[in-house]
């Protein structure tokens, strides 16, 4: 088939990104459907969307140190919330009460990855040289102790139970806000957001699929599934896991500076251990060890209580007798499908995606 390459002649012809021009032209299509979406969809649907996007990017970050090297982290939370918190003090408006300096999103952004990436690396000497439940329970300690300097340290976070505001979307000197016009289309400040919150998924999306197809993403693979084989063959286990972690909170980092000033503030108990298990179960369902696992499990993380709820709503499902709320949908819900897809199809999302995709891909003579 014209554009498709038969037969590769090397390793890195094989592990482009695009291939060939069959994936450049859906890829293309893909993108030209996000941001038609994104412009055209009502309130509600585009808090979701933008939300579902930001998601992705700390889920990638999660499924970088756990799903490709291997190592359990329960501690995501607390890199999102630092993360957060730099983005809030360097990008903040001037306060009396907390530590404020209203600088560019040019700035505060890149901070908030680079801040996180350094704690990141700071851990990694022990969380190198610990394995399983013991690397599981020191990833607790980090979590717990996160907390109490969150709670506790007023003049960044607010303190408990009463958080601070975000900082303005303000990207080289232009505010959001103020929206902008573009071909007679008017795109408000939440479109607006959206809009750079897709661009920002796409890049951090390209960079986790080039971590994949590299001798970085091969090292992680290698250690996941034997540490002392990959060691043996030269693989350097500190030096990697270290990576893994630095860059798994850069993304946790970005994430939580995006995420938290799309939504106007946040609150210390936030980053609190249960916020590192959803992101736990985002990836599991997703597809662990996958790059667009985190992407599916995030979407229907965030999207699938929305639709079950209209989908009651709709069709006046339990009207009067039983009381719904998101939360309870969303505990029940992600509790059901761990399991069932722990049992059934450990690869997640991503797994029914593949199979659905090759049974196309060979259609007519699928079996």
């Amino acid at each position: 088939m014209k554009g498709r390459i038969d037969f590769y002649n090397s390793y890195e012809q094989e592990h482009k990104i695009f291939n060939n021009n069959v994936k450049k032209f859906w890829a293309l299509i893909g993108l030209t459907f996000s941001v038609y979406l994104l412009v055209t969809v009502n309130d509600l649907w585009l808090f979701l969307l933008t939300y579902a996007m930001l998601t992705s990017i700390g889920a990638w970050g999660l499924n970088i140190v756990s799903g490709f090297a291997g190592q359990i982290s329960l501690a995501h939370g607390a890199f999102i919330g630092i993360g957060t918190y730099t983005a809030f003090v360097l990008g903040g408006n001037i306060s009396n009460n907390l530590l404020s300096y209203e600088l560019d999103m040019a700035i505060w952004l890149p901070f908030a990855g680079l801040v996180p990436m350094a704690f990141g690396f700071l851990i990694s000497p022990v969380t190198s040289k610990l394995k399983g439940l013991n690397l599981g329970l020191f990833s607790i300690g980090v979590v717990y102790f996160a907390l109490h300097i969150f709670q506790n340290f007023k003049t960044v976070t607010g303190g408990s139970g009463l958080g601070r505001k975000s900082p303005d979307f303000i990207l080289f000197g232009f505010n959001f806000e103020k929206g902008l016009n573009i071909f007679n289309l008017y795109l408000d400040e939440k479109d607006l957001i959206a809009l750079f919150s897709l661009l920002i998924l796409v890049i951090s999306g390209i960079g986790v699929k080039n971590i994949a197809r590299t001798k970085i993403g091969r090292a992680y693979f290698s250690i996941r599934d034997r540490d002392i084989a990959a060691e043996a063959i030269g693989v350097d286990l500190l030096k990697y896991k270290a990576s893994a972690y630095g860059l798994a909170s850069f993304y946790a980092g970005i994430c939580g500076a995006l995420m938290f000033s799309f939504t106007g503030g946040v609150e210390p108990n936030q980053f609190n251990f249960v916020y590192s298990v959803l992101f736990i179960a985002i990836v599991i369902i997703g597809g662990a060890g996958t790059v667009l696992g985190p992407l599916f499990g995030s979407f229907f993380f965030i999207l699938m209580p929305t639709v079950i709820e209209e989908f009651i709503h709709y069709f006046g499902l339990f009207e009067g007798s039983v009381s719904f709320n998101l939360a309870q949908i969303e505990r029940v819900i992600f509790g059901l499908f761990i399991i069932v897809f722990l049992i059934f199809e450990p690869r997640g999302l991503w797994g029914i995606w593949f199979r659905l995709r090759n049974y196309f891909k060979a259609w007519p003579f699928s079996y």
